[in-house]
């Protein structure tokens, strides 16, 4: 095989046994890589157990690897996939505050990461790292030239913190791997991913994640610390030099679309994703009118301009250093290093992106330096950022109302301190109000519930918009937009998820009509599948489905795609992780599901009067079930 390393790594933690086998070109046609090639092993082994009860159990397949433009020149060719069954998006028990509820059991969920630990994966010879089982102790496992091995984890790596032991912050694994494994990267489990928090993370070279749907719980459980990769495998071309020539013809598209100042590629160089604040609430950066930047658990999309002065776009220019860009990235160079000279949150780090910013301004925090502080904690203990912003503002709610008084000290809006304070308590699960919030929504509706009168059920549920199996929406209002709701509630790794399907430039320049969004979120979501198996980046400005992309990639790996025939791989794929959260309980009924909250309109700003139309919204799902091919109870025909 070209492109492809083709080699495939089987790990049984359970009987510590490791076999590596030749990729299956088959599988490689038909579901590309990354993503898409993860959904089908996942496949094979759910389809072989039925249906995944416990994703913190031993039977929970995980998959780390890549694709086969990875590690090639092509721009922003550095992300690599990681797929498992998620522990946040999971509602196993009853939950009477969901009208109908039925079981689902964890959904199946790829999370994306670059820097460059996807490509040294690759570079050590390994295309897929497939991860069965539970190590009867802490383990890592080091790919280096060729060779895999399981490693008892070192004593070094693990310290005592609020009377557990558990791994330590993940610079300091790092370090302390990179001088045993001398230019190697490490992806590494925090202490969050340890003690099951169900929104860890997974933390790879100090600030790069596998963050959504928990990850880094899933490795917790396995009793598997980190995995250290190097290598000096170079690619191999079908045809070097045309793959050269047709890469040099994208990367000059990709750099004439950053230099278009009327193109949004333009503004990552240097905002990175922030743009999106000042787009969110004020119109700026091509927008219309924003007024949708949520505020107050959702309450509201605007607020005083004079406080959101003090953490828009501008604010964190303020603190932005060098460029701190992803392997093989160029042009785009989205990332940038942070620093905040002094204050109770001095240090250095990297720029928080939007979602993160935005998810934190929801729980009115308004301090800059204690956002900037309270990103690089999370990527220290292995806590996903926008789960975590999710959490906390339904908590502060939760707490306004006196729920949480019995579980102990929780943070108001606007309380970045305390914060600061709950995040340590949740990765550590240090008290009862970090054990509370460190589990899946329903989880902590049910708890919190059995301590309070019976009427206040449905005021409990309403402050946790993460309910019913949800990740947390992201940083754009879902009241908004009624498409960008339709991506949210659709999405393959849980509801609240932005990444599958974009609507909003579409929504502002007047997409409205039911089958149109249907059929809109429906492409985006076929389209994202490719991006994600391809191994590149959401910002890659190319087209995936024309000449000169389709040439580059016959090049490279030999492999030939008509347009149709890679727009259908992308279908394939996105059907595929739908049938498996079928199995999983999904149908409808989760897809439908709207929380309460979202039902009441925004009192402010240009959205003023918008909320979750829940027939509207209905209407939309007949209609993208149709433009899917499933049955209008959210089912994949067998």
């Amino acid at each position: 095989m070209t492109g492809f390393k083709g080699r495939w790594a089987w790990v049984d933690l359970t009987n510590r046994t490791i076999r590596v086998e030749p990729a299956d070109i088959g599988y490689c046609r038909d579901y590309v890589g990354g993503r898409g090639l993860q959904a089908k092993l996942l496949a094979d082994h759910l389809e072989k157990t039925g249906p995944l009860k416990d994703p913190v159990g031993p039977q929970n397949r995980v998959i780390v690897g890549s694709a086969a433009l990875n590690d090639t020149a092509i721009p922003t060719a550095g992300r690599g996939s990681c797929s498992f069954v998620g522990t946040m998006a999971r509602s196993p028990e009853p939950a009477p505050w969901v009208p109908g509820h039925k079981p689902v059991h964890g959904l199946v969920t790829h999370s994306s990461a670059g820097g460059l630990f996807p490509n040294m994966l690759k570079r050590a010879g390994f295309d897929q790292v497939v991860i069965d089982g539970r190590a009867d102790r802490p383990v890592r496992l080091e790919a280096v030239d060729g060779a895999l091995r399981i490693v008892d984890a070192e004593d070094e790596l693990f310290e005592t913190a609020q009377g557990h032991r558990v791994p330590r912050r993940a610079s300091e694994i790092t370090d302390a791997l990179a001088a045993r494994v001398k230019g190697g990267s490490t992806l590494t489990v925090g202490p969050a991913g340890w003690n099951l928090v169900d929104f860890a993370c997974l933390t790879a070279d100090y600030h790069r994640n596998f963050g959504r749907g928990g990850a880094g719980a899933v490795f917790g459980s396995k009793n598997l610390v980190a995995i250290t990769a190097y290598g000096k495998d170079a690619i191999a071309y079908q045809d070097a030099e045309a793959f050269k020539a047709f890469g040099q013809e994208i990367d000059k598209l990709v750099k004439a679309s950053v230099d278009d100042p009327n193109r949004t590629a333009s503004f990552r160089p240097t905002t990175g994703t922030t743009w999106w604040l000042d787009r969110a609430f004020n119109g700026r950066y091509l927008g219309v009118k924003g007024g949708y930047l949520p505020w107050h658990n959702f309450d509201e999309g605007a607020f005083d301009p004079a406080d959101y002065d003090k953490v828009s776009t501008d604010a964190f220019l303020a603190i932005s250093g060098k460029h701190n860009v992803c392997n093989k990235c160029r042009h785009v160079f989205c990332t940038r290093s942070a620093k905040v000279e002094s204050g109770p949150y001095a240090g250095e780090g990297v720029r928080p992106e939007f979602e993160t910013i935005a998810l934190w301004i929801n729980c009115c925090i308004l301090d800059r330096d204690a956002i900037f502080h309270l990103n690089a904690l999370c990527n220290e203990l292995g806590v996903d950022t926008m789960t975590f912003g999710s959490v906390m503002a339904g908590a502060m709610e939760l707490g306004e109302k006196g729920f949480l008084a019995k579980h102990g000290d929780a943070p108001g809006f606007g309380d970045a301190a305390g914060m600061v304070r709950t995040l340590k308590d949740i990765a550590y699960r240090s008290n009862d109000l970090g054990r509370l919030l460190g589990g899946h929504s329903d989880r902590v509706i049910a708890e919190v519930a059995a301590g309070a009168a019976p009427a206040a059920l449905s005021e409990i549920a309403y402050c946790l918009t993460t309910a019913y199996g949800g990740l947390g929406y992201a940083g754009i209002s879902p009241k908004a937009f009624p498409g960008m709701f339709t991506a949210y509630g659709t999405s393959n790794r849980g509801r609240g998820d932005h990444t599958y399907a974009w609507t909003i430039q579409a929504e502002e320049g007047g997409l409205k009509d039911a089958r149109d969004l249907a059929a809109y979120v429906a492409e985006g979501q076929a389209g994202k599948a490719l991006v994600d198996s391809l191994g590149l980046c959401d910002f890659f400005t190319g087209d995936i489905t024309a000449e000169p992309f389709l040439s580059l990639y016959r090049t490279l790996t030999g492999i030939g795609y008509t347009p149709e025939s890679l727009k259908e791989c992308g279908r394939r794929i996105y059907a595929l992780e739908r049938r498996l959260n079928n199995l999983q309980g999904r149908d409808r009924t989760y897809d439908a599901f709207v929380p309460a909250k979202l039902k009441v309109s925004l009192g402010r700003g240009a959205h003023a009067g918008r909320a979750v139309d829940e027939a509207f919204y209905n209407s939309i799902l007949d209609a993208y079930y149709d433009a899917w091919g499933w049955s209008r109870r959210g089912t994949v025909p067998s």
